[in-house]
């Protein structure tokens, strides 16, 4: 099992007390495979996926990647485990001002040991964006901006690609390609991929979905 989260909670403190956002929440996630993450607002799903991710603590429960405990882990060896393991695409892009497209593309891949020029350059032809790779981030669309980010979190080869609505910034059309992309290149990688999204449109496209309603699973 690439991912096993079993009974997890999460509550973050305020002035009337600790608010519980996740509630015993259970989730697993093999190699190869595509998991869509739904909920409304506020059910909890982006804190889950930063939980996975080892971007925050969680309260009770555990969670396991490949096989590491992540409740095991100093934040050291989390950020370890990050670079060596799991790949992040946000909906915000997070790309490097000061870096061109082709030093974005690299540079995850760059800081986990892993470089592969020939697997940037295709993943760079594959997106698009190989007329491009000497433009700087603010010389690129939104579209273009989110290639990047999925080409650079693909670069270093993560096992688990972690995605918290990835498109939501962009039009319909633009979203279906960038989409189509992402999912192509993760399934030849395989990678196992963590979707959170707002459509059940996209969700459909995955091999299993789950849903969160109040920080449960529904």
């Amino acid at each position: 099992m690439l991912l096993n989260a079993s009974n997890v909670e999460k509550s973050f403190e305020t002035q009337d007390g600790p608010l519980p956002v996740l509630r015993g929440v259970d989730l697993q996630l093999r190699a190869g495979r595509k998991m869509a993450l739904t909920g409304e607002s506020g059910s909890g799903k982006s804190t889950l996926l930063h939980l996975i991710g080892g971007l925050d603590h969680f309260d009770a429960g555990s969670i396991e990647i490949d096989g590491e405990s992540l409740g095991d882990l100093s934040d050291q060896e989390r950020a370890q485990l990050r670079r060596d393991k799991i790949g992040v695409v946000f909906q915000q892009f997070n790309l490097i001002p000061s870096l061109n497209v082709i030093d974005n593309l690299r540079f995850h891949a760059r800081l986990a040991g892993r470089e592969d020029r020939v697997w940037v350059d295709n993943l760079a032809t594959r997106l698009g964006l190989a007329d491009m790779l000497r433009r700087y981030p603010e010389q690129l669309s939104g579209g273009q901006q989110q290639r990047v980010a999925i080409g650079r979190t693909l670069a270093a080869r993560p096992k688990l690609v972690l995605a918290d609505e990835p498109t939501g910034n962009l039009d319909e059309e633009t979203s279906d390609t960038v989409i189509d992309l992402m999912l192509q290149l993760v399934e030849e990688s395989g990678a196992g991929l963590l979707l959170v999204t707002h459509s059940m449109r996209l969700a459909k496209r995955m091999d299993e979905h789950l849903h969160l309603r109040a920080g449960r699973v529904a």
